[in-house]
């Protein structure tokens, strides 16, 4: 039997209501986190990742879950889509995904694996320099620590996503929106104060430095436009003043020549 593995993967952003909705079709169930039962999960991150990461802590009136267990797979789905990562489970079996399209695939089952990334972007992987068939052990170890790599691991692919978009002239605002909500949001907050786990994932992932090379060509970007922007703008100043000065030596000339 093959040993459990974290298999990162990619789907469309805009289609991930669609891909949530298929994953409850196939008997995946929303993971409705409590305060109590996950309580390591819980206490281990700070409040700001952990309402990142497990909004569901919050679903915890039982009106509220029995709410949500009546509704069908399409609403279901519409609900998750409002947040930015869900967790699901059947049986051993998990799958985490961010609003952002990656995903990733926690089993032990490659034909599961293989039903799960059939919507994936196959070349998404390639694209951003990352291999697609790279998959990480899921060593014995804490909930929340699978967590935190799950986590860890997502930052070094969705910066690879934004660096790739950034070298795209059509996608720069896009890259660049999702560049500062990431650093604000994401790379500029602290995950806990439990122990030194994330640093040590942010140092074998060489986390600090791909941020810092993709800031400064965002930097470089950022400038290289808005010296563009000025070129332009400039441009335009002085076809307006050439065609002012003609209208005007127009004008005079009528005028003279009555």
């Amino acid at each position: 039997m093959e040993q459990r593995k974290i298999y990162p993967y990619i789907i469309d952003e805009k289609r991930m209501a669609g891909y949530y909705e298929l994953l409850m079709e196939d008997k995946f169930k929303l993971k409705i986190f409590d305060k109590k039962k996950d309580s390591s999960v819980y206490n281990y991150f700070l409040p700001s990742i952990r309402e990142y990461l497990f909004w569901s802590f919050d679903m915890n009136l039982k009106d509220e879950i029995a709410e949500y267990n009546k509704m069908k797979n399409d609403l279901k789905a519409a609900v998750c889509s409002r947040y930015t990562c869900n967790v699901f489970e059947k049986g051993e079996d998990v799958v985490v995904c961010f609003n952002t399209g990656v995903c990733f695939a926690i089993t032990e089952d490659t034909k599961l694996l293989k039903t799960l990334t059939k919507y994936e972007e196959l070349r998404k992987m390639e694209e951003i320099n990352l291999r697609s068939e790279d998959a990480y052990e899921v060593k014995k170890s804490k909930e929340e620590h699978i967590y935190a790599f799950i986590f860890e691991l997502y930052k070094l692919i969705y910066i690879q996503i934004i660096n790739k978009e950034l070298q795209n002239p059509d996608l720069f605002e896009k890259a660049r929106t999702e560049f500062v909500e990431f650093t604000q949001k994401i790379y500029g907050m602290l995950e806990t104060d439990k122990d030194k786990y994330c640093e040590e994932l942010k140092t074998k992932f060489n986390l600090e430095k791909l941020y810092l090379a993709v800031e400064n060509q965002f930097d470089l970007l950022y400038k290289n436009n808005k010296l563009n922007e000025n070129l332009i703008y400039k441009r335009f100043i002085l076809i307006l003043l050439v065609v002012l000065i003609i209208i005007g030596v127009i004008n005079l000339g009528n005028w003279l020549a009555l």
